[in-house]
């Protein structure tokens, strides 16, 4: 309260005045009472008898208070005076309550989330950074000789270390400029050690979200991290970082290579750059830990870096061929399933041990691919049947909000899915021997995508899902279907296409679609390259090295498209092409427009209100209805929709009469008029 209220008088002018010119030493002493009151009490005792809820509101209202004084934010700017001693008596107030803030605020260690610090955005946290960011390189235009200054960026970049540590966050770090900042920072060679050791830190925070790896991949982050290790870090020089922290920062930095270099190049430089070698010795290690940390690493950090490393099966080959890390994976998850029952949803580690066991899970399922590991993973099963039981129960639905999921992990319900069918592979529930020779007229047609390309696979969706002939069945929304409903709708495809990339590749989800294609139901499928860099090996290439394939980004978007088609109809006996004149479409009949309908997942009683008697009648309808707010056509006809199905008791939401707008908007894309 006395902190508080101390923020609000310095934004009040006489008060300024009385501490610059007539009380500067009792100003002083209730500054020096803020060290007497942390002296005399216990304050991280007391925080850790505080309940979360008065944690977090503490917390904020310390933060709001920051962020809407006008004095403090002066003082953050850099836009206050310092031409004499009275006005050092105020930056130096300005400097020490910052530290006292951002001291309380660092011990609080509250859990935040992108929601929680979207309105600091703009204001206190962009403020940070450039306050930092003029220290550093612009040292000259800052107060040098200012008492608390060393201190205070020493608490701001603790204060930005522990909010980025909650993977949550990132995102706002990242439209701030964060990683290309601290990347910045990183390549300044006059730093101390504490400072070079958060802005790592920090880095590496940033690395454990998926599009902070593509920020940093762009950034030059892997040839300054490694420039770094070999100037600063390899050279032993102690005044810059010393013994104590040394093991600590070449962790850090081994942990942001593991998680930014794809794994095919960190598994071929393992023998010069040892990253791999050093994440599994500190797993080691932090296992035998107490509270199973290390270094200020948990070992959910460890096992997510495993886990991308392990969607390569070069690297698991090394890692499991040594050092029974296979056993030690089980033993750990063993471990954490038994200790999970018994700890409490609001413990400070509950979400990290649910994370790690979500991780491990994901590597025994790239281990489970491997018929040379299955037989340990099979004399393990009770262990596999617990984690099963442990994903019936509400854990998994309580912490998933509270923290952040990398695309490469599935759900723990899809994971074991993955890991039963690789070691007791189930049949097709029914093999159907269909004849191909007759010319077929509809085709059923999945679409087998990595999440992280859903922007290609809605564009090529869009395409085909105007061609009456082709049913198309693809997980555009959810990405939550279990192995049931994907085998199933696989064996009932005609076609299958799979949209390869990197992403693809290293997706294990993709990988075993693929094979339950390819080794089991041996079914057709075209293979379409989506990344025009990227180049199959392993398990896919083995696949399809011998097939034709179709590569998107080499010729035009829609004549690629042409092409695919053509693909099918040779395949199916088919005579199907794009819907790309208007002509094609005015050519309907009713039965096609229903088809269109359907198709579109368009509620079937808008059909029967339309009652379309040709395509030519839908287009014009899409003409007119498009020129002008959707919202008025949908008031317009609801009554009297509702009116003609009030037997039925059918009504018209906005969502339903949305989804044929959205439909009548990919149709006008892909077509021209004549």
């Amino acid at each position: 309260m006395i902190l508080k209220n101390y923020i609000k008088l310095l934004d009040i002018d006489q008060f300024v005045d009385g501490i610059q010119h007539h009380d500067s030493k009792e100003n002083n002493n209730l500054l020096r009472k803020f060290f007497d009151i942390k002296r005399h009490y216990d304050l991280q005792k007391l925080i850790e008898q505080m309940t979360i809820k008065t944690r977090r509101e503490i917390f904020f209202s310390l933060l709001d208070e920051l962020n809407s004084s006008t004095r403090l934010i002066s003082y953050l700017q850099n836009n206050m005076s310092n031409d004499n001693d009275i006005d050092q008596i105020l930056i130096n107030s300005c400097s020490f309550i910052l530290y006292v803030i951002l001291k309380i605020l660092n011990d609080l260690r509250v859990k935040v989330t992108d929601n929680d610090l979207e309105k600091y955005q703009n204001t206190i946290l962009t403020l940070f950074i450039t306050f930092i960011n003029e220290y550093f390189i612009k040292k000259e235009h800052l107060r040098v000789n200012e008492k608390h200054h060393g201190t205070l960026i020493k608490e701001i970049l603790h204060f930005i270390c522990n909010i980025t540590d909650k993977t949550l966050t990132i995102p706002i770090f990242i439209n701030i400029n964060c990683p290309q900042t601290c990347l910045q920072w990183l390549s300044l060679s006059y730093l101390n050690g504490y400072e070079y050791k958060c802005i790592i830190g920090i880095l590496n925070n940033i690395a454990r979200h998926d599009e902070g790896v593509i920020v940093l991949s762009k950034s030059d982050c892997v040839k300054i991290v490694r420039q770094f290790k070999n100037e600063v870090l390899n050279i032993n020089i102690d005044f810059i970082i010393n013994k104590d922290m040394r093991s600590a920062v070449s962790l850090l930095l081994d942990l942001i290579l593991a998680l930014v270099v794809d794994p095919d190049e960190l598994h071929a430089e393992e023998i010069n750059s040892g990253t791999i070698n050093q994440v599994l010795s500190t797993t080691k290690i932090i296992l035998k830990s107490t509270g199973f940390r290390y270094e200020g690493c948990h070992i959910s950090e460890l096992f997510l870096v495993l886990m991308k490393l392990c969607t390569n099966d070069n690297v698991i080959d090394y890692i499991l061929q040594q050092n029974q890390y296979q056993t030690i994976f089980l033993a750990t998850l063993k471990t954490f399933l038994s200790d999970i029952e018994n700890e409490k949803l609001n413990d400070d580690n509950f979400d990290m041990n649910v994370l790690t066991i979500m991780a491990l899970a994901n590597i025994i399922w790239s281990i489970s691919f491997h018929d040379r590991y299955k037989n340990e993973l099979i004399q393990n099963i009770n262990t596999l049947k617990k984690l099963e039981v442990f994903r019936e129960t509400d854990t998994i639905n309580y912490v998933l909000p509270r923290i952040y999921i990398p695309h490469q992990m599935l759900s723990l319900r899809r994971t074991i899915d993955g890991i039963w069918q690789n070691l007791f592979p189930s049949l097709p529930s029914k093999l159907e021997n269909k004849s191909i020779s007759n010319r077929k007229i509809i085709c059923s047609l999945m679409i087998s995508y990595s999440h992280v390309n859903i922007d290609f696979c809605r564009q090529l969706y869009d395409v085909l899902s105007t061609i009456p002939q082709l049913s198309i069945n693809v997980d555009i929304n959810t990405g939550k279907y279990l192995w049931k409903e994907i085998s199933q709708t696989i064996e009932q495809s005609d076609v299958v296409l799979f949209l390869l990339s990197k992403d693809f590749f290293y997706n294990k989800s993709c990988r075993q679609e693929l094979i339950y294609v390819t080794d089991i139901l041996k079914k057709l499928f075209l293979p379409i390259f989506i990344d025009h860099d990227f180049k199959p090996t392993g398990w896919l290439h083995k696949r399809i090295a011998r097939l034709k394939c179709i590569r998107f980004g080499e010729i035009n978007f829609m004549n690629t498209c042409e092409e695919l088609l053509s693909m099918i109809n040779e395949h199916l006996y088919m005579n199907i092409s794009l819907v790309r004149n208007s002509l094609d479409i005015k050519q309907w009949n009713d039965q096609e427009v229903k088809q269109w309908f359907t198709k579109n997942h368009i509620l079937p009683e808008l059909y029967e209100f339309y009652q379309f008697r040709n395509g030519n009648e839908l287009l014009l309808y899409g003409q007119a209805i498009l020129a002008f707010p959707w919202i008025n056509e949908y008031e317009r006809i609801k009554l009297r929709f509702e009116e003609k199905f009030q037997q039925q008791k059918q009504n018209l939401s906005q969502d339903q009469f949305l989804q044929l707008i959205n439909a009548l908007e990919r149709l006008q894309k892909q077509t021209y008029f004549n």
